[in-house]
């Protein structure tokens, strides 16, 4: 036997000592297809070399290798926290990463328009940077991907128009810097969608650090009356307890940067302060529209006997980056608020300003997945009948494991429905519900609502919906 036989033999070995689990691989498989497919144009064949027969060798180990490890990351995770619906989920093992942060989608399992989602984030940069207060708010955005319709174009993608969802931290490891979560997320149950779930975000908030009446370094000794700016009622963007008739209110104070702020973030500051018409007025100016930044201020004043002293409104103005006050937002650079405290300035020497507010941090970035659940049509049931409980019609109800589903109108100026009690009657006892969240037009008097279970509802055992106390039988 020649060398080039030899290296055939050895080849054929390796690959008779890989153990492949089809029924794992596939969903691998099918996810890095659906990742990374284009369309190319076709080539030649050309006979397999040895080079090229070893190099398919190491792929196949190495895909294995991923899937035992993701399985080994899923199973370790429902053994180190069993999950309220873990015995619901199927492994997923997919993440993505930005900015040192790992977002992973552990496992994951779609029923109808819900979903019920185990990840984790992870600070991979060694900076320790998440902590118990992590979370991504209005960043986290879920893409259904809609079903080939007549006359459109098959997957094309949809941000679905309502989207809510239940967030649970299950642990934090300081050690590793990971945090846990469950997401019970419900989306518009009139967006048409496939089994494919996309997730995202492109936000991920750190930290919130919280002020309380904490003492502005400023003295209001000797504060006297302000240099101020004409003001027109097309630049007042708003505030608080704002007078009704704005023609009164002809100028503000000049914006400028007269101290830090008591957490002394640089996004933020002290503007200017001076007397206006006899009154205190104090301006406080920040960068307009920063996602990680100090939060708008709220400011108090405390006299010598320690009572505090409200102010009478405030006003919000934008500006330039040249300081000149806008009617609109294009070119906003500055935002300025402006409160106004009726005290005059011959007692001011023995009064304190107060700021109240909160500094967060985080990073901007691009985290997104895509999750291929199994069909869970069998575990998902409908009805159409409308079913009329106090005025709310029903007309479209879907029950799953995570709960109830509801399309609908009202009559009246509102709709109840989220005020309404939802209960499962069970072969095995009544099963409250939680409300979960939903949407209505008030134009169209419709509604869309969801409840959520605690735990997996074996939709098999359910007898009736009581809405109310109305009991609905389920046939």
């Amino acid at each position: 036997m020649d060398k080039f036989d030899m290296d055939e033999k050895h080849i054929h070995d390796m690959f008779s000592k890989i153990k492949v689990d089809p029924s794992k691989l596939a969903k691998q498989v099918k996810n890095r297809l659906y990742e990374g497919s284009s369309k190319r144009p076709a080539r030649h064949r050309k006979r397999w070399t040895k080079s090229i027969i070893a190099a398919i060798v190491l792929s196949f180990v190495l895909v294995t290798s991923a899937t035992a490890a993701s399985l080994g990351n899923f199973n370790w995770f429902m053994e180190r926290f069993n999950p309220d619906f873990g015995k619901i989920v199927e492994p997923v093992g997919v993440y993505s990463e930005d900015e040192g942060i790992r977002m992973e989608v552990i496992g994951a399992q779609k029923y109808d328009n819900r979903a019920i989602v185990y990840l984790s984030l992870q600070d991979r940069s060694g900076q320790n940077r998440l902590t118990e207060q992590t979370d991504f708010r209005d960043g986290f955005n879920v893409k259904m991907h809609s079903q080939t319709k007549e006359g459109a174009k098959g997957g094309d993608e949809v941000l679905s128009s309502y989207l809510s969802w239940q967030q649970k931290m299950l642990y934090f490891d300081k050690d590793t810097n990971t945090i846990y979560y469950e997401f019970n997320i419900t989306v518009d149950p009139n967006t048409p969608s496939s089994d494919l779930l996309e997730l995202g975000s492109f936000l991920v908030y750190f930290n919130e650090k919280a002020y309380r009446d904490e003492p502005l370094s400023v003295s209001l000794k000797g504060i006297e009356d302000a240099d101020t700016i004409p003001i027109e009622q097309a630049e007042i963007f708003g505030g608080s307890n704002v007078p009704s008739d704005l023609s009164s209110l002809t100028e503000a104070l000049m914006p400028g940067d007269y101290a830090s702020m008591p957490h002394g973030e640089k996004d933020q500051w002290v503007s200017n302060i001076g007397i206006i018409d006899g009154k205190l007025h104090v301006q406080i100016g920040k960068i307009f529209n920063k996602e990680f930044s100090p939060s708008d201020a709220m400011l108090s004043l405390k006299g010598p006997d320690g009572n505090v002293i409200s102010y009478d409104y405030s006003l919000v103005f934008l500006s330039d980056k040249k300081n000149n006050l806008l009617n609109d937002y294009d070119d906003a650079k500055y935002k300025y608020e402006e409160f106004v405290f009726p005290v005059n300035s011959e007692n001011l020497s023995h009064y304190t300003l107060y700021y109240t507010g909160s500094v967060y941090s985080g990073v901007e970035g691009q985290w997104k997945v895509a999750v291929n659940t199994r069909d869970t049509t069998a575990n998902v049931r409908t009805w159409k009948n409308d079913i009329s409980v106090e005025n709310q019609l029903f007309e479209y109800i879907t029950l799953s494991p995570l709960g109830l589903q509801v399309i609908g109108t009202y009559e009246g100026e509102n709709s109840m429905v989220s005020d309404m009690l939802l209960q499962i009657e069970t072969v095995d006892g009544i099963i409250p519900l939680e409300g979960g969240g939903g949407s209505q037009n008030p134009d169209k008097h419709t509604f869309n609502s969801s409840w959520n279970t605690k735990a997996p509802l074996d939709i098999t055992k359910v007898k009736a919906i009581i809405i109310n106390g109305t009991r609905i039988q389920v046939k």
